[in-house]
């Protein structure tokens, strides 16, 4: 099954893994509100975690396809801040530095108002979307699952 990425406008990343776009728009609908066009498929994606002293589940490492999409895809102006001051993505500079402050700012906002809101097109769908404040794609999933029950209950 497919992995899906969503950069989210905030700054954040979301990984799915799901049959199609439509379907990481639905399980990803529990963060946020997300068209299909805002997913990117990852391809060689690894991640590695481990427990904390305090028993929290926390990244300790990156596979190397997935660190390189980090660096040129995901946050290519906090790599470059990294970059110039001589140090590689997964290490932590001291401090932080006024550079990289200033870099995990512009990650920050970067994509503001860049994401796809479409707008339902059935009535149904658009009054989900309003009153709920879902992606047109997951009203639509909602739509489709009400009227499949409704049939069903017509059949009988």
């Amino acid at each position: 099954m497919p992995v899906y990425m969503c950069r989210w406008e905030n700054g954040e990343v979301s990984f799915v893994s799901a049959r199609s776009k439509r379907d990481a728009c639905f399980l990803l609908d529990e963060f946020a509100a997300v068209e299909p066009e805002d997913l990117h498929e990852v391809q060689d994606f690894m991640l590695s975690f481990a427990l904390s002293d305090d028993g929290e589940v926390v990244l300790s490492d990156l596979g190397e396809d997935t660190r390189e999409l980090f660096e040129e895809k995901i946050y290519p102006v906090l790599y470059q801040s990294k970059q110039e001051a001589g140090a590689g993505v997964e290490e932590p500079v001291k401090g932080g530095g006024p550079g990289i402050r200033s870099a995990v700012e512009k990650e920050r906002t970067r994509l503001q108002g860049q994401m796809k809101k479409r707008r339902a097109k059935s009535p149904a769908a658009r009054s989900l979307q309003e009153n709920l404040g879902m992606s047109a794609t997951v009203a639509k999933r909602h739509e489709q699952i009400a009227k499949g029950k409704q049939d069903k209950r017509n059949l009988q």
